[in-house]
């Protein structure tokens, strides 16, 4: 059982997470981060590339953790990254170039994260995972490609001596 990754990261831990993972995913992908209390919503880099800025209101962390094949504790991570793009009318070989970026763009988004002191897990791969629909806004345009789960511990570090 993977541990839950709690805590929410910083405001500037956040928004370095997505300037990486926005430079690397070379402008196919869009990115956002779903995040929890006492704010919920999602939060995407401002213009000027390093804070952030609220675009959406609500919790989506639930619906993600269903998205993603079950995975409940995705619910309580402190953050999830999310690689939004392709379109539902796209062809194979757009589908598998957004998939490939998103994955590599997650890994550096990863590795930039764990130099923050954050928690990170990647969750994979989705098809058909519409962002829109988790918030109740307008299906369709907001298909979840790839996350990664953020959060400032491991719930199993509580506990350890």
């Amino acid at each position: 059982m993977p541990p839950p990754l709690q805590g929410a990261p910083s405001r500037d831990a956040l928004a370095a997470v997505l300037a990486t993972a926005a430079r690397a995913g070379t402008g196919d992908l869009r990115w956002c981060a779903a995040v929890g209390p006492p704010r919920p919503g999602l939060v995407e880099l401002a213009s000027d590339g390093t804070t952030l800025r609220r675009y959406a209101s609500g919790e989506a962390r639930p619906t993600l953790a269903v998205w993603a094949a079950g995975q409940a504790w995705i619910a309580d991570a402190g953050a999830v990254l999310l690689a939004i793009g392709c379109p539902a009318d796209a062809d194979a070989p757009h589908i598998r170039r957004a998939h490939l970026r998103a994955g590599f763009a997650v890994h550096l988004a990863h590795v930039t994260a764990r130099r923050h002191g954050l928690s990170a897990r990647p969750v994979g791969s989705w098809q058909q995972a519409d962002l829109g629909a988790a918030l109740g806004a307008t299906p369709g345009h907001d298909w979840v490609v790839h996350a990664l789960a953020l959060g400032t511990r491991h719930a199993d570090e509580e506990n350890t001596p």
